[in-house]
């Protein structure tokens, strides 16, 4: 068996086994409560919850666009790193400049919404 094959495989295994080993362990040490109205309540800072619950906060909104906006920026240079000597030099600059305009639509996004 290649080499590369055998890699992927325990890398595929180990990323099986290791949530799976977490959740047993976790389920084994913990201890076994009986299910009540308080814990299955939610709890909000030690106040009853009233209303509808809304999945994002609107002022949280701008930095989890941001979060997102940075993996993406994040998984490009991670890409395109370790082939940066290889490439041509055109398509590294723009790959230099998509990282600057991204960084620079982020800066103008938190402003925007700090006016708000």
């Amino acid at each position: 068996m290649d080499a590369t094959i055998l890699a992927i495989l325990i890398f595929i295994a180990f990323s099986i086994l290791t949530p799976i080993s977490l959740i047993i362990t976790s389920r084994t040490l913990r201890r076994n409560t009986k299910r009540n109205s308080v814990k299955d309540s939610s709890y909000e800072s030690g106040e009853e919850s009233t209303g509808s619950r809304i999945s994002i906060m609107n002022e949280y909104l701008h930095y989890f666009s941001m979060f997102i906006a940075f993996e993406i920026i994040t998984a490009i240079v991670l890409v395109w790193a370790p082939v940066a000597k290889t490439v041509p030099e055109i398509p590294s600059i723009a790959i230099l400049g998509l990282l600057v305009v991204a960084a620079l639509l982020e800066g103008i996004t938190l402003l925007i919404a700090k006016m708000a």
